[in-house]
């Protein structure tokens, strides 16, 4: 993956972890998969700060989600064609 196509994913995850909420589609595991596939690439310094930030994002949308009861997790997707 070239250094230009990491930037469009680190900056498509930075919307998404900004919107996860407990009504959507995709599991916290499946974005956790995504971000440790980013990690396991050859990073620029900037782009692995961009990471951290990343998932501290998730973490923390973890810590929300975890505090919604389970009958409110599921729904319409947050984003279409992801």
């Amino acid at each position: 993956m070239s250094y230009q196509d990491i930037d469009k994913e680190i900056a498509h995850l930075e919307v998404v972890f900004g919107l996860i909420s407990p009504r959507d589609r995709f599991p916290l595991s499946y974005w956790q998969r995504r971000l440790h596939a980013l990690m396991s690439l050859s990073l620029m310094p900037a782009q692995r700060e961009r990471v951290v930030r990343l998932e501290a994002m998730l973490r923390s949308a973890g810590s929300r989600l975890s505090q919604v009861p389970e009958t409110t997790r599921s729904g319409s997707a947050l984003i279409a064609g992801v």
